[in-house]
């Protein structure tokens, strides 16, 4: 969106999707900036192989921005299969996600994309996801956070009662990492449950997200807080939506803290006129 004077601002289409077969389809998460102004994404379907990539796009001289595919998903059976959710960088530029589907077990992955030579990015899976795990999640639609060398996500399903958790990816010395599940989700009538959005923190240390589930008021959702004492992390429910003239069913958007601790984000549902809100939850 170009400013074009007087308040106003006009659209301009930097890529539309789609141009070729080998071009990703349907976007469902954002977009982030390196140093250079390139922006990196996902697309949910599309690519060489129809289940996704990671593309980069490169602005020109003159005017213009140039695609480049940096990544296409696979169904290899180890490979990550449709991602939904942004990506995010490390402090050397490398590029981290997740995918819905697939892995060894169907249920999801983490992965890594890092610059190799002569332009190409080399893939690594940090994590599967595992059905079979009743601890573990499954089916993470959320953009992961970076915060001190380690990675936070949400799964939607999984975890010790089926319906989602709160994770973070911790690097080992030996190039692996470990998964820990900070919050185990339940659907006991007045927990959140099903989170789609990944997580914020504050200079405490505390995390928050949103539930499209769960919640004391019609079960139309949640705003949440995880706050961390002595290894163990302690949910508590901030906000449950309700529907009507308040939101509900908070969907894939990440929330967003401001300098006094105050929540912002979105609702599919709910509102004056039953078609979505925007809303704060005051700190």
């Amino acid at each position: 969106m170009v400013p074009k004077g007087g308040g106003e601002r006009i659209e301009r289409v930097l890529h539309s999707f789609g141009s070729d077969r080998a071009d990703g389809l349907t976007p469902f998460g954002g977009v982030i900036v390196d140093a250079s102004g390139n922006l990196f994404g996902t697309t949910y379907f599309g690519g060489s192989n129809g289940y996704g990539t990671v593309y980069e796009l490169i602005p020109q001289t003159g005017g213009g921005w140039t695609e480049k595919i940096l990544h296409n998903f696979n169904n290899t059976g180890t490979e990550g299969e449709y991602p939904a959710a942004g990506l995010v960088f490390d402090t050397v530029g490398n590029l981290y996600g997740t995918t819905v589907l697939s892995g060894s077990d169907g249920v999801g992955t983490v992965f890594e994309l890092k610059p190799g030579p002569e332009g190409a990015w080399v893939e690594k899976i940090l994590l599967y996801f595992a059905a079979a795990d009743t601890s573990g999640g499954a089916i993470p639609y959320g953009s992961l956070m970076f915060d001190a060398g380690s990675l936070y996500g949400t799964a939607s399903g999984g975890g010790l009662y089926n319906v989602g958790t709160v994770f973070e990816l911790t690097p080992e010395g030996n190039g692996t990492w470990n998964e820990s599940v900070l919050y185990a989700f339940n659907d006991d009538g007045n927990d959140a449950y099903t989170p789609l959005a990944g997580l914020v923190r504050d200079s405490s240390g505390n995390l928050y997200g949103t539930t499209y589930t769960g919640g004391s008021a019609s079960g139309l959702g949640t705003v949440f807080e995880l706050t961390p004492a002595n290894g163990v992390w302690t949910e508590t429910v901030l906000h449950s939506f309700e529907g009507n003239g308040d939101g509900g069913n908070p969907g894939y958007g990440a929330l967003i803290l401001d300098s006094s601790g105050n929540l912002y984000g979105t609702a599919q549902g709910g509102g004056a006129y039953f078609a979505g809100t925007v809303f704060e939850i005051k700190h």
